[in-house]
């Protein structure tokens, strides 16, 4: 009987050490918060840059290229924070609006609408910068170039 008390204490024993090792080892598992961009500040962030490209996909002029080079690289800054830049590169097909687009060519817009339209994205990319510099340096640079060749494109005339 005496026997039977020991080994129940024991097993008792090992079953409170069990459950001890495991709970520390959940606690040391646990995720610990990133210093920088948490989660919905980074959507919020994409976001911005999402419609800072709208801006620059959507402006007439061409600007030499910069506005494009801009836009691209916003592009690579939302790749960058959405963490699809991993993946492989999808065959680019021309989208059916570009084909209508091709067929009857629009109005030209005035190019002040385009410089405001230029301006506004710098404005957007600008605020986005001041977020990114620690926390996602990669697209902190293709931020940079964006806003580089945004005013690169705004001295054109």
């Amino acid at each position: 009987m005496r026997l039977n008390l020991i080994c129940r204490i024991g097993v008792s024993m090992l079953a409170l050490l069990f459950v001890l090792a495991l709970g520390s080892t959940a606690s040391a598992q646990a995720p610990t918060p990133q210093p920088g961009v948490v989660k919905g500040e980074k959507v919020e962030l994409i976001e911005q840059l999402i419609s800072a490209h709208k801006l620059l996909a959507e402006a007439d002029r061409d600007y030499d290229g910069h506005r494009a080079l801009a836009a691209k690289e916003v592009h690579k800054a939302i790749k960058e924070l959405s963490g699809n830049h991993h993946h492989k590169k999808a065959q680019t097909t021309t989208p059916p609006v570009a084909k209508a687009k091709a067929k009857h060519p629009p109005m030209r817009e005035a190019q002040a609408t385009s410089d405001a339209q230029l301006s506004q994205a710098l404005a957007i990319l600008q605020g986005v910068q001041a977020n990114l510099s620690a926390s996602h340096p990669k697209a902190a640079t293709n931020v940079t170039a964006a806003i580089a060749e945004i005013n690169t494109a705004l001295k054109i005339k």
